[in-house]
């Protein structure tokens, strides 16, 4: 695979993002992340914790938009594709984005210095 993801018991570890702070979060029909030179693309519903809340966020769907700007200049300690398509994305400052599985549709990509690399597809 690409430079800076590891395959790990269970899962995909995406190592190049550790470390690194969210420099930009773009919310139009889909969510995104620039993470330095990478970045996650949320298409679906995802989870958001933030200040020990839980939040519902969908970018297409107009839920809580805004709630992903917490997520600026928040620095990357984890970003973890789990084998059964869930991304979990953890940030030193306590916050949590959590995209499960989508049923219908693209779920999240994630690319690594501008190629996608890992992909959520629908569930059969």
């Amino acid at each position: 695979m690409v430079d800076g993801i590891d395959r790990v018991a269970g899962g995909w570890d995406v190592r190049s993002m550790r470390g690194v702070g969210v420099s930009e979060v773009a919310v139009g029909t889909v969510l995104r992340l620039h993470v330095g030179s990478d970045g996650i693309e949320v298409h679906s519903a995802a989870e958001l914790t933030a200040g020990g809340e839980t939040y519902k966020v969908h970018a297409l769907a107009r839920i809580n938009p805004g709630k992903a700007t917490q997520l600026l200049v928040k620095v990357v300690t984890e970003v973890h594709v789990a084998d059964s398509g869930v991304l979990r994305v953890r940030f030193a400052q306590g916050c949590q984005l959590i995209v499960p599985v989508a049923t219908d549709a693209l779920g999240w990509v994630v690319a690594v210095r501008g190629r996608q690399c890992l992909r959520s597809e629908p569930a059969a």
